[in-house]
């Protein structure tokens, strides 16, 4: 696996655009001798810390059980794997014992027991179907549980038992997946550690943030200049985050919306809904403000995130990083949601990549990138979005997604063909090696993001409509 190059890697980045993205506006202060000297320091840890503490009281998250936390594990790093595994059980029983006027935290348990059954299965039976396949197997086994718990009578307590159950293993099952791949590697982490990063105590959506335990392995700091290291990148990161979010809500959305009178997109489309006039620059306008905004906020919850994680020892990439100067699809789709990337690529690309197509080249990647950018995206969101399945019914759920897996779809032809298409960049000018290609990309990804939202279920052609009243073919 590790000879197989990530077609999505990003590019290499030349000379002049080195100059033009060293321009910063937060200086590397890792980089400073005296800075680093002082981090290492239990006053500079303190400092660190409470700067941390501030930015997180800011962004309104937690901040005083987060803080501390990250301060017991700074105090004792050789413990950090065993206070990780600690903080995020303590972390689920105050998450799910809020859940929705419900405590969860029974089903929490449930699911963590067949966790260990399925990773103790998965290292004991290496030779029969599910050690083999084990992702395979856990994400068969889950649609089918909720393709069965779809029949179950409505009203009754088994059906509401059953779906509470597969909301809390929802949440849980891309973290089991990945201590399964975990499994085949020589330093596998034991389950106590694996637990440890299931929805950790630094906060995640249903996307592992960040990855699973073999990634924390990698990236964890073996010493104390490491720890510095790792620590003011943190700070500095969240400082990104509360800079995004101030620009975000303190003047692009007061500007946008209010100044200016831009609708919001949901209105936007609800006018196209109900087939009432809007000019079509304006429904331009629309769209393009709500790509942006939709690339803030994911741009500030993956910073928060990924800055706490560096918090606690571990130099995690980020999430979202400068996605609007791809020059390829493939390259924006790496650069815009890192992790979620990843998942798809060791869930999905990867074991085509190498079960299938191995003597058919640019077929081989095709299916490959297929597997991941559609199904197994489509495979994520359709499941990730249970009350959907609960109300409609199963069928009914699949048949209002198509908007969705239509999008996904384009997106897999689009990252396919920019994988074996190359562009050669020496000979040409920044405008038209680097504006052009970087406009061109992120125009495709807003247009597509008219069927892409995932949390509603628009008709296709409703999609359609927009985009035809968007270009003035129909008013």
């Amino acid at each position: 696996m590790t000879a197989v190059t990530d077609p999505l890697a990003t590019a290499p980045v030349s000379a002049p655009e080195r100059f033009f993205w060293g321009l910063r506006l937060i200086p590397r202060i890792e980089t400073y001798p005296a800075v680093l000297a002082f981090a290492k320091t239990f006053v500079g840890k303190l400092m660190i810390l409470g700067l941390f503490g501030i930015g997180l009281w800011y962004l309104n998250w937690h901040y005083r059980a987060l803080t501390l936390v990250l301060a017991v594990i700074t105090a004792f790093p050789r413990h950090r794997r065993v206070l990780l595994t600690a903080s995020t059980l303590v972390w689920a029983c105050g998450l799910w014992w809020r859940w929705a006027d419900h405590p969860q935290l029974i089903q929490v348990a449930i699911v963590l027991v067949v966790a260990q059954l399925l990773f103790w299965l998965a290292t004991g039976f290496r030779n029969s179907w599910f050690g083999r396949r084990p992702v395979a197997g856990l994400l068969a086994g889950f649609a089918l549980l909720v393709l069965l718990a779809n029949y179950l009578p409505r009203g009754g307590s088994l059906r509401t038992v059953s779906w509470h159950f597969l909301t809390v293993a929802a949440a849980y099952l891309w973290f089991i997946a990945y201590s399964l791949l975990d499994i085949s590697s020589k330093s596998c982490d034991p389950f106590t550690l694996q637990v440890g990063t299931y929805q950790p105590f630094w906060g995640s959506t249903a996307v592992p943030f960040v990855k699973g335990a073999a990634y924390l392995r990698r990236i964890e700091a073996q010493n104390a200049e490491q720890l510095a290291v790792t620590q003011l990148k943190g700070l500095k990161l969240l400082v990104w985050a509360v800079i995004l979010n101030l620009f975000l809500w303190k003047a692009f959305l007061p500007v946008v919306h209010a100044y200016i009178g831009i609708p919001l997109y949901d209105d936007i489309f609800d006018l196209s809904m109900r087939r009432a006039a809007f000019p079509w620059y304006l429904g331009w306008a629309s769209l393009i403000a709500h790509f942006f905004e939709r690339l803030a906020e994911l741009s500030i919850m993956g910073h928060r995130i990924v800055a706490s994680c560096r918090m606690a020892g571990f130099m995690a990439l980020r999430n979202t990083c400068r996605p609007l100067a791809s020059r390829s699809i493939a390259e924006f789709w790496n650069r815009y949601y890192y992790y979620f990337k990843e998942l798809l690529v060791d869930c999905f690309f990867y074991p085509t990549f190498m079960r299938y197509f191995k003597r058919r080249g640019h077929w081989r990647l095709f299916a490959a990138t297929f597997a991941a950018a559609s199904f197994g995206n489509a495979f994520y969101h359709f499941f990730s979005s249970l009350h959907y399945i609960e109300e409609l019914g199963f069928w009914r759920a699949l048949e209002g997604f198509q908007s969705y897996i239509f999008y996904t779809i384009v997106l897999a032809v689009g990252i396919s063909i920019s994988q074996v298409r190359e562009r050669k960049i020496e000979n040409l000018s920044w405008i038209r090696g680097r504006l052009i290609p970087a406009l061109c990309v992120t125009g495709f990804y807003c247009v597509l993001s008219i069927f892409g939202d995932s949390s509603k279920r628009y008709p296709i052609q409703e999609c359609f409509r927009l985009l035809a009243h968007l270009v003035n073919l129909i008013h």
